[in-house]
């Protein structure tokens, strides 16, 4: 089955009730986003993005994450399986 593109919006909805999402040309295999919300042992206090990326030297690496433009208007955004 093929994967569904869409907008950052889409996917930004289904990384809200739990998808990983990513753009289909990032170059990172497994790269990977996916909404983290804070709990009460958290120091963060609003839901943030988190940005995976499961091959580098660190073994994983979690960073939090901002959109740039260019991720913004982009349409190959995809619902990892």
């Amino acid at each position: 089955m093929a994967e569904v593109k869409m907008t950052f919006g889409l996917a930004l909805e289904a990384a809200k009730i739990g998808d990983q999402i990513a753009r289909e040309g990032w170059n990172g295999n497994g790269m990977y986003l996916d909404v983290q919300y804070p709990d009460k042992d958290s120091k963060m206090t609003h839901p943030y993005l988190v940005m995976h990326i499961p091959e580098c030297e660190e073994g994983l690496r979690l960073l939090p994450w901002q959109p740039a433009q260019v991720d913004l208007f982009a349409i190959d955004w995809i619902i990892k399986e």
